[in-house]
């Protein structure tokens, strides 16, 4: 009984001496197991916060893009040259061709962003804020006879800038300006000559247009110290629509028969 029990005790030394007694060579492949997933960790980690910011940028560009074409199927329907009351104020009756549009890119009502009695409220971006520090919103229409443009509204700039008609006086033409503040460009994107350069000699001679622009700056959603350090934390976003305007084709001015 005492021999095996002795020799049960030597197979557990044994096993034991076995263990600690690993070869070298089994040694080096843990240790290069454990460089290598130091190595390979932070690199895979770095590619999936690049994947979420990537992707987060891109729900902003579409969420932009929905707004612009929503302000310019709105324009669409509306005549440029309406005359009567007329506000600064998203909720009421009174009609502001070019304001009215802008308020498409305001909160809808009953959002926590809409303030009290806040004017600019009743719109349909749930997605993005527009901040008036920095970002814009421009309208420009066109007349078009004979395939080429013969006259843009609002006269005379040819251009309606949100930023130059808000409250905020001290940051007006935010649509010149990078997302820094320094001023990157002098005409919006759309032009008398950029719309030209877009009409058909096939297309019916007298047409109109409305174009709308909307000027935005993203902000990195994570803002990951090695991934703002290659790309800028504040990104500037700039989407346009244009779209067919029936109420400014011009028309033919009636006359009466000269009685004999």
């Amino acid at each position: 009984m005492v021999r095996m029990q002795q020799k049960t005790l030597n197979k557990k030394d044994a096993s034991k001496k076995k263990h600690f007694l690993l070869p070298p060579r089994e040694y080096r492949r843990k240790g290069q197991s454990m460089v290598e997933m130091a190595l390979v960790v932070p690199i895979l980690l770095l590619m999936l916060l690049g994947l979420v910011e990537i992707a987060a940028f891109m729900g902003g560009y579409l969420d932009a893009l929905d707004l612009v074409r929503e302000a310019a199927r709105f324009a669409s329907l509306r005549d440029p040259f309406y005359v009567g009351p007329t506000d600064q104020n998203c909720s009421t009756e009174a009609f502001d061709f070019y304001y009215d549009t802008v308020c498409i890119f305001s909160p809808p009502a009953g959002d926590p962003r809409c303030g009290t009695n806040d004017p600019f409220c009743n719109g349909v971006n749930s997605a993005t804020t527009l901040d008036m520090t920095r970002d814009d919103v421009v309208i420009s229409a066109y007349t078009v006879v004979d395939q080429a443009v013969t006259a843009s509204y609002p006269a005379p700039s040819g251009y309606y800038a949100y930023s130059d008609h808000d409250s905020d006086v001290s940051n007006n033409g935010n649509w010149q300006k990078s997302c820094d503040g320094d001023v990157v460009r002098f005409t919006p994107y759309f032009t008398p000559s950029k719309i030209n350069s877009y009409l058909s000699s096939s297309a019916p001679p007298k047409r109109a247009f409305v174009a709308v622009e909307y000027y935005y700056c993203y902000e990195q959603l994570l803002k990951a110290p090695l991934i703002a350090q290659l790309i800028p934390e504040v990104m500037r976003i700039h989407v346009y629509t244009v779209i067919s305007l029936p109420a400014a084709i011009p028309t033919s001015t009636p006359y009466q028969t000269p009685t004999p």
